[in-house]
């Protein structure tokens, strides 16, 4: 009996996917992924922070977490070449055109803080995971941007000093480091001043007042302040 050819297999169909459940390649899904991470980040630490986290922050399924991400290591990557890498750049970018120093710094200092006020995840992640001697981000950071960005100011500042136009005591390497301090640091300990009198008040723009005055005249009252009280005091002829 000749044998019967055999019949041909359906082709297996692809599954739905469950409802609910985002696919991959959806538009703004990496991008998504991505803020949810840097967040996490932030609050957490990288550390403290799981893919599912990550995930659920993102409204999708750690499968495409790794789908965008194949590893952890290119995550990091990411938000520091396209979140931390293009603000710093931003900040340092305006610089270029101030050629007066006490310029520059205010310069920098108001573009820092009015930045990491617009985007509140960046005081913390960065004092958490660049600042800190075991911050995750810390090499990546350093070794791709933030110390070029610094260094190239020390030349200018040096000679600033040595013309006279800065004070004769300040340090240049020491410089951008009290400079990140005083903005980068209030911000991510908001929490902390805030409970103090009179600091509800405080908004970015008054943050921007105080730190220009603390660079341009320190803690010293201005020199007409001075002048008047000179003038009205009773040893005054």
């Amino acid at each position: 009996m000749p044998r019967q050819p055999a019949k041909p297999r359906p082709s297996p169909r692809r599954s739905p996917g469950r409802p609910g459940r985002p696919e991959a390649g959806q538009p703004g899904q990496r991008e998504r992924i991505l803020d949810a991470a840097t967040g996490l980040f932030s609050r957490h630490g990288v550390a403290g922070t799981p893919v599912k986290a990550i995930a659920t922050q993102a409204g999708v399924t750690p499968a495409l977490v790794h789908y965008y991400f194949s590893d952890r290591e290119l995550l990091l990557d990411a938000v520091v070449e396209e979140k931390l890498q293009p603000l710093i750049g931003g900040v340092f970018t305006a610089a270029a055109g101030d050629t007066e120093p006490i310029a520059m710094l205010v310069g920098i200092a108001g573009r820092l803080i009015r930045a990491a006020a617009a985007t509140p995840w960046f005081p913390g992640l960065w004092i958490r995971e660049v600042a800190s001697d075991d911050g995750t981000l810390r090499e990546r950071v350093l070794g791709r941007f933030a110390l070029q960005r610094a260094g190239a100011l020390s030349a200018p500042l040096a000679a600033a000093i040595a013309a006279g136009k800065l004070n004769p005591q300040l340090e240049p390497a020491l410089v951008m480091p009290s400079l990140v301090g005083l903005t980068l640091l209030p911000l991510a300990t908001t929490h902390i001043w805030r409970q103090l009198p009179g600091a509800e008040a405080v908004d970015t723009e008054a943050l921007v007042r105080h730190v220009s005055a603390l660079l341009t005249q320190g803690l010293a009252p201005a020199p007409a302040t001075r002048g008047r009280k000179a003038k009205n005091s009773p040893e005054s002829p």
